[in-house]
C-alpha cells in the first residue's frame, strides 16, 4: 500500500531538515512495507522495517532521523506508532536518543570478551581500540559489608578500600561498578589519585599485586532508581549483574567486583571450543 499516495497532503513538515532519512524512510511506506491490514501492531511492522534498513547499512550511523512529527506524517499513523517503534528500536540499541537534539541511528553495539577472560571490561574495550574513561562516585577505606567479610575473610578490625565507578565506552555509560579490596594489601591506596586508571594496573604498579584468575556469577536485574540514573537508563531497565572475585598469584581473593553492565552498550562475546559428541 502506497500510504503516501493514499493521502495526497504533500511535503511533510520538517520534511526539507530530515530530507536525506526522510527519503530512505519513505520508501517504507512506498513499497508497501507497512500493512494495514495485518494482524501485528502498526509500530512492529515500523520498527521492524526501519531495523532491517539499519541492518543494511542503509540508514547512516550518527545521522539524525527525521523528528516524530515527520514520521507520523510519512508513514500516515499517530504518534504512539511512532513512539513505540522509536521506543523499540532504542532498547535494541539500534537508535539513540538525545535530549534536544533528536533521535540519531546507533553505531553498531561493541563487544568484550571479558566473561570468559582474566581481564576486566576497562581492559577488554580498551584493547580493541575504545576510548575507556571513568567517574568515580565513591573512593574510601571502609568497614567491610557482609559480602565483602565472605569473600576475604578479613580479620577483626580488618577494612577494605572501597571503588565506586561508572565506566564510559567512547562516552557512554556502560558499567556501574563498586570494587572492594582487603585493606591489609593496599595501604594507603585511599590517598592515591586514581582518575581514569584501570585498578589492575593500579595494584601492579603501587602494591605490586597482580592477578591470575578470576571466578565469575551473573544474573539479570533491573536497574533501580539510583543505578539507571548513573547509567543514564531509564529506571527498569534490564542489566546484567555481575559478580566477580579475582585471585591474586597466591590464590588468595584480591579484588570483589560487584557490576551492573549495559549490554545495550557493549554485547558479551563468548567463544567456545570444539564440540564433540
Amino acid at each position: 500500500m502506497n500510504v503516501l499516495a493514499k493521502r495526497g497532503r504533500g511535503r511533510p513538515r520538517n520534511f526539507e531538515e530530515d530530507s536525506a532519512n526522510a527519503d530512505l524512510l519513505k520508501e517504507i511506506g512506498e513499497n508497501g512495507l507497512i500493512d494495514r491490514s495485518s494482524q501485528t501492531p502498526l509500530w512492529v511492522q515500523l520498527k521492524n522495517a526501519i531495523a532491517e534498513r539499519i541492518s543494511r547499512n542503509l540508514l547512516i550511523q550518527d545521522e539524525r532521523l527525521p523528528s516524530e512529527q515527520t514520521m507520523c506524517e510519512i508513514f500516515n499513523v499517530s504518534r504512539p506508532v511512532v513512539r513505540a517503534a522509536l521506543g523499540g528500536l532504542a532498547d535494541e540499541g539500534l537508535v539513540m536518543k538525545v535530549p534536544r537534539r533528536g533521535i540519531f541511528v546507533a553505531k553498531p553495539r561493541m563487544e568484550t570478551n571479558f566473561l570468559t577472560s582474566n581481564v576486566s571490561v576497562h581492559s577488554d574495550l580498551e584493547a580493541r581500540g575504545y576510548k575507556v574513561t571513568s567517574q568515580t562516585f565513591e573512593f574510601r577505606r571502609a568497614e567491610p559489608d557482609q559480602d565483602e567479610q565472605r569473600v576475604f575473610s578479613l580479620p577483626p578490625n580488618g577494612t577494605v578500600v572501597r571503588v565506586g565507578r561508572i565506566y564510559r565506552s567512547d562516552g557512554r555509560p556502560i558499567t556501574h561498578t563498586l570494587i572492594s579490596l582487603p585493606g591489609h594489601k593496599v595501604p594507603e591506596m585511599e590517598n592515591l589519585d586514581i582518575a581514569n586508571q584501570s585498578i589492575f594496573q593500579i595494584l601492579k604498579d603501587n602494591f605490586g599485586l597482580v592477578s591470575q584468575r578470576a571466578e565469575r556469577w551473573f544474573t539479570a536485574e533491573i536497574a533501580s532508581k539510583e543505578v539507571a540514573t548513573r547509567l543514564e537508563v531509564q529506571e527498569g531497565h534490564p542489566l546484567i549483574a555481575i559478580e566477580s572475585i579475582a585471585f591474586d598469584t597466591n590464590d588468595a581473593p584480591l579484588e570483589y567486583y560487584r557490576a551492573y553492565y549495559n549490554s545495550a552498550v557493549a554485547r558479551i562475546h563468548v567463544s567456545t571450543g570444539t564440540f564433540k559428541n
